[in-house]
């Protein structure tokens, strides 16, 4: 049923058409009439509307003869807005032309919210922290946002059209076009850090992460991808790796860094058959740089030698501290003996020249230590044991040198391990000792002093030489505790023969090097002293000339000192290191003893006796006593005597004594 409105409409339309006006078939009227979208016919011809159907009627703003435009607005009857556009259809053998009525409404709104989507995501992109691009299928940029425009330094007509991948570092890029191509294919997930690089020449890291863009029926329409600026991160990661992987003093690679590279280079040699080398280096007399001289100098050495062997070496190479005074060097790839003689030759060389450290001219030296893969161990652990069993083998030859491992080296290392492990116990389990050589006049034959000597006497090695273990404990450092009990021991043996009546005589004890090197020697001597109730006149500490030219004016104060103390000084081994009359006319010594070398053909060699009667004139001069040791024979005494030496001590007058036997030369 039609509406009076529509029908009066309808009879308005009969009343303006003019009697020669084409009809509208009455079954094409009824078809209009009932579609659901707005049609209106009029005469090709006359132009005259010839009937509108109802959806056209329901429409306002559509008049008998509308512009054609493509965007009209209108309005319904109960007065909703329409946009529409409209389109003529002629249909010319009937003569009649069809204006249908395209509403565009909702694609209107849907454009429109389209556009204000595509702002609001602008505005959003724009606002945000991290870089966004979108991308096409073929990973090209079709929109960036400002954020990416600041990380890359380009300009969105740079960008646009090209792989995002165009603005990695050059050295970055293939690898990184690879990784994105072949994740694209491949439907993965790509994440990835790489680094830009932007045209000012500035570097930043970045965390490049993109997700796949699918419409409804899941057709790949391109990619979403964030770039998130991860400098901070990095920079913080290298400075945690550094603390982990580097000696912050020198910078080069530490321990960790060098078992984790010395892994992986034995982990490739065994795959292809070839050798891997170390070199142990260990610096000669560092710590008496460090004594001299004090710590932040040695730490400047140390720095100065680190520059100085980086330079000695390869390509491929890898330099190490591995902690201390101790640096160890990693060939990964040696073919030829030649090449590791090479490089031992090398780093010798440059260690001859002095180092100029904080204004003192500094001479350093290396002994350096060679184990090869295969040969001399299959793992880590051996080929650092016997590079470093080497190492020690080249201090013992000489210093300043380097040695190749071999077996016979391991078995007299595996001896001097033994000899460590039972010095260090010998004192807790009281298997030291002293014998008491005595020293005579040689012009009454009298007792007039003793020499007190150690002896070591091991529950599993049996008796060991002096000469073996004394320079062990010199190494090790365990003679201070040694020489400590052996001087204490010394001065209480010393003031019990006097407290039991014997007549005193005088007590002398050798100071090693390290002992008299201590900065507290002279307090810890004198608490003996005290300790024991010994008069310190009745005490003599024997000192080589070699510690006297280590530190001349320490050893001086620390000399004078101990004579103040009334404490007696001699000079040991006379003649066999730095003899100088400086030293005998400044230190206030009272006995040189002329050291056994001098004294063994004394009778038949001229020059030996010109030595002998040199020193002893010289004692004489400076009012001194001179005492011979290592006499062994009549004839040596006799000659001793015509030379006017004062003392003799040696197996012609007796050997060493244990103490009740020499307690009996007392009574």
């Amino acid at each position: 049923m039609t509406s009076e409105r529509e029908d009066r409409e309808a009879s308005a339309a009969s009343a303006q058409r003019a009697p020669d006006a084409p009809q509208v078939p009455q079954a094409l009227a009824a078809i209009l009439e009932v579609l659901p979208f707005p049609i209106a016919v009029s005469s090709l011809s006359g132009g005259q509307r010839l009937m509108a159907n109802r959806a056209f009627r329901n429409l306002q703003g559509l008049d008998a003869d509308p512009d054609r435009e493509n965007d009209l607005e209108v309005t319904t009857l109960d007065g909703a807005p329409r946009r529409v556009a409209l389109q003529d259809v002629p249909l010319r053998p009937l003569d009649l032309l069809l204006t249908v009525v395209h509403d565009h409404t909702l694609m209107r709104f849907t454009q429109q919210a389209l556009r204000e989507s595509e702002h609001r995501y602008a505005v959003m992109a724009d606002a945000s922290p991290v870089g966004i691009m979108r991308l096409d299928p073929k990973g090209l940029c079709h929109h960036v946002n400002r954020r990416w425009r600041e990380l890359t330094g380009l300009t969105p007509l740079q960008s646009l059209g090209k792989p995002w991948y165009e603005a990695v570092h050059p050295h970055d890029r293939p690898q990184m076009a690879a990784q994105w191509e072949a994740a694209r294919e491949s439907d993965h997930e790509f994440r990835a850090e790489c680094r830009f690089k932007r045209s000012s020449g500035e570097t930043c890291w970045v965390l490049v992460q993109a997700e796949r863009v699918r419409n409804r029926k899941q057709v790949l329409e391109g990619f979403i991808a964030t770039v998130t600026d991860i400098t901070a991160g990095k920079r913080t990661e290298e400075e945690i790796r550094q603390l982990a992987y580097y000696d912050p003093l020198t910078g080069l690679p530490n321990r960790t860094y060098f078992m984790e590279q010395l892994e992986r280079a034995l982990a490739v040699a065994r795959r292809g058959d070839r050798r891997v080398v170390l070199l142990f280096c260990d610096l000669d007399n560092f710590k008496d740089v460090n004594d001299a001289h004090g710590h932040d100098l040695g730490d400047g050495l140390l720095q100065g030698i680190a520059d100085r062997l980086s330079g000695c070496i390869r390509k491929g190479d890898i330099l190490s501290r591995l902690g201390g005074d101790e640096f160890v060097l990693l060939l990964p790839r040696v073919s030829r003996d030649a090449e590791i003689l090479a490089v031992a030759q090398k780093f010798i060389g440059a260690m001859a020249k002095p180092f100029s450290v904080q204004g003192h001219e500094i001479f350093a030296a290396t002994s350096i230590g060679i184990a090869v893969y295969p040969d001399d161990g299959q793992d880590v652990a051996t080929l650092l044991k016997h590079a470093d069993l080497a190492m020690y083998a080249a201090k013992a030859e000489g210093r300043n040198r380097f040695q190749f491992y071999n077996e016979e080296m391991n078995r007299r290392i595996q001896q001097r391990t033994r000899l460590e492990s039972g010095l260090r116990r010998a004192l807790d389990l009281e298997e030291m000792s002293l014998v008491w050589q005595p020293q005579f006049s040689l012009r009454t034959g009298k007792l007039v002093g003793v020499e007190a000597l150690l002896r070591w006497h091991s529950r599993d090695l049996g008796d060991v030489s002096p000469a073996h273990f004394i320079p062990l404990a010199e190494e090790t450092g365990l003679i201070h505790n040694i020489g400590a009990w052996v001087l204490e021991e010394a001065c209480r043996r010393a003031a019990t023969w006097q407290k039991v009546g014997t007549r005193p005589v005088r007590v002398a004890v050798n100071l090693s090097g390290r002992q008299f090197m201590e900065p507290d020697l002279v307090e810890r001597v004198m608490g003996i002293l005290r300790t024991t109730g010994l008069d310190p006149s009745w005490l003599e500490l024997e000192i080589t000339e070699s510690m006297l030219m280590h530190n001349a004016e320490a050893a001086q104060e620390t000399l004078m000192t101990l004579r103040q103390g009334g404490v007696g000084l001699a000079i040991d081994d006379f003649g066999t290191g730095y003899s100088s009359l400086l030293y005998l006319r400044n230190y206030p010594v009272g006995r040189i003893k002329i050291a056994r070398e001098f004294i063994t053909d004394i009778t038949t060699s001229a020059n030996d006796a010109a030595i002998a009667g040199t020193v002893i004139a010289m004692a004489n001069s400076l009012d001194m006593r001179a005492l011979a040791e290592g006499v062994e024979t009549e004839a040596q005494a006799e000659f001793l005597r015509a030379l006017g030496c004062h003392e003799v001590q040696g197996f012609h007058f007796s050997r060493p004594l244990k103490v009740e036997a020499f307690e009996s030369l007392l009574d």
